[in-house]
């Protein structure tokens, strides 16, 4: 059995024998979540996509010891339909350049065949949070994506930054920090302290074909192992002030397997962001930074934005910029956007946006309205001796 196996097993199978040796009562819940994403855009090569979905099936199951120790386990089951020529966030944009970067995905190869929809086990994880803090192993994100924090936005699959789903494929700026998507690994965070938390995690081997971080998807891209990651959190409300402080820190390092001589030994990325909220207005934006793996292969996005509370609706306005130098393209983009949730479970988003991608072919740009469509709803609860 290959390690990735070994540590799939593991993660899959820990969470079960260890909760059912609890003698505390073991609570599970179950909950179901699903998004539309409509784009009724101005698209200058028409492709853009009209309907884009994701479906996730999330289960969680926690328990007591008698030591005061908490111990929970985590599935998710999650499916979805992304841009075609765009899984996993990489994609190839006929610039030339024959390379994907390590930490973007992106490259200058012409696109090849469209992908459809597709189904993931997406976390399979034990976790065991104590008085010294919480350790995780299984299918899990590193903390450097699980601690970031960035700019507000009334949408959640669509954004300027960061996006689930992306319609018109141009979307290329991502700030979470998210090295190895859903990996076999071992993380750590500390107690929060005054606000404060730390964690690092390590992955052994961070290639892997997951729905929002496709690491193998095409054949250019460098394998990464041996991932480590740092990061940092802060979450604070000043009570004289009412004010809200969120923040984060991260910073990752990968080893690169790429025969091209300007592959580098590792790969480092640095991200910070951040937000305040106060009297229902909320400000923030993130930024990172990212060798890519490669000499003179530099990817750097960041994203602002602020938003304000109406009574039951939040309206946000974002902009962000990315470049990628290995792929040779750059990317602008913003939006204006209003949610609202309707009934309990219930969320719609209308936004308008303005994107424009830089090519060594020329410029391509969309704008137009994109609505999200959200339906949540827990289907299971049950406290179990």
């Amino acid at each position: 059995m290959s390690r990735n196996a070994s540590l799939f097993a593991l993660a899959t199978a820990l969470p079960f024998v260890a909760l059912g040796a609890a003698a505390q009562p073991l609570d599970i819940e179950s909950s179901i979540e699903a998004a539309t994403v409509a784009s009724f855009m101005d698209d200058d090569r028409n492709d853009s996509e009209t309907i884009l979905y994701e479906i996730a099936l999330d289960t969680e199951a926690e328990t007591i010891l008698q030591n005061g120790t908490e111990l929970g386990a985590r599935l998710t089951l999650r499916g979805q339909r992304d841009h075609p020529l765009r899984p996993g966030f990489a994609g190839q944009f006929s610039t030339g350049v024959p390379i994907a970067g390590g930490y973007s995905g992106l490259s200058g190869l012409a696109p090849g065949d469209e992908t459809g929809a597709r189904g993931r086990l997406e976390t399979a994880y034990l976790r065991a949070d104590g008085g010294y803090g919480e350790v995780r192993v299984g299918l899990d994100r590193g903390v450097a994506a699980r601690f970031f924090e960035g700019a507000p936005s009334s949408l959640t699959f669509s954004g300027v930054s960061n996006p689930y789903l992306d319609p018109t494929g141009l979307k290329i700026n991502r700030t979470n920090h998210d090295v190895t998507g859903p990996s076999p690994k071992l993380s750590y965070a500390s107690p929060r302290i005054l606000g404060l938390r730390a964690g690092a995690s390590f992955t052994p081997d961070g290639d892997g074909r997951h729905l929002d971080r496709s690491l193998s998807q095409f054949p250019e891209q460098p394998g990464l192992e041996n991932v480590f990651e740092v990061a940092a959190n802060l979450s604070r409300t000043l009570r004289s002030s009412r004010t809200k402080i969120e923040a984060s820190l991260a910073w990752s390092s990968a080893n690169i397997d790429h025969p091209a001589a300007i592959a580098r030994d590792r790969m480092e990325s640095w991200s910070f962001g951040g937000n305040v909220e106060r009297g229902g207005v909320e400000i923030g934006g993130s930024w990172l930074s990212s060798d890519n793996g490669f000499d003179g292969a530099d990817y750097e996005a960041w994203e602002v934005g602020i938003s304000r509370d109406f009574g039951e609706t939040g309206v946000s306005l974002n902009y962000g910029e990315a470049d990628d130098d290995l792929a040779a393209v750059s990317s602008k983009g913003y939006s204006v956007s209003a949610s609202r949730e309707l009934s309990d479970g219930f969320d719609v988003a209308v936004s308008y946006q303005d994107e424009s991608l830089e090519t060594l072919a020329g410029e391509r740009s969309s704008m137009g309205i994109v609505v999200e469509i959200t339906l949540r709803s827990t289907f299971l609860e049950m406290s179990r001796n």
